[in-house]
């Protein structure tokens, strides 16, 4: 799979930031791998008309996504995972899909998180998702824009 970005971003497509993501690695195909999304046609309507002109978009359940990995659907395209959240890039690693760099754009604040970075507000069990991740050799950072510097979230955890 040519997997070349995958990112958390509770707000999953928005403007100037996915563009510049979009644009900057000449992405193909976005894919958001989410449960909830992956049903919910008039959600996937608006998302689409968010994406950039050009771009498939795709939301996927999580089981579908490994499925199709495994059978290398995407593999011929330039692809971005988009997830709501950092438990199911979890899934998809403990279920062999290659993520070798997870960037946090956003996560909203929410009830017992607390701020890392200006946009990435995180509480106990994300924190302890992030972490399994790294055990498992995953750069975990926090990026805006394409242009920004990383800053590693591990070391801030």
């Amino acid at each position: 799979m040519s997997l070349v970005l995958t990112r958390v971003d509770d707000r999953l497509i928005h403007g100037q930031v996915i563009t510049s993501w979009v644009r900057s690695n000449d992405i193909q195909v976005i894919v958001i791998v989410d449960d909830k999304i992956a049903t919910d046609k008039t959600q996937l309507s608006v998302l689409k008309l968010s994406a950039p002109a050009g771009i498939k978009l795709y939301a996927l359940s999580t089981e579908k996504y490994i499925e199709k990995s495994k059978q290398g659907i995407l593999d011929a395209y330039r692809t971005m995972l988009i997830f709501a959240n950092v438990y199911t890039p979890l899934r998809l690693i403990e279920n062999q899909v290659p993520i070798q760099l997870l960037n946090l754009g956003g996560i909203r604040f929410h009830e017992g998180s607390r701020q890392f970075t200006k946009a990435v507000f995180l509480d106990d069990k994300e924190i302890e998702v992030i972490r399994k991740m790294g055990k498992q050799g995953v750069q975990i950072e926090h990026r805006m824009l394409q242009t920004d510097s990383p800053v590693n979230i591990l070391s801030m955890i």
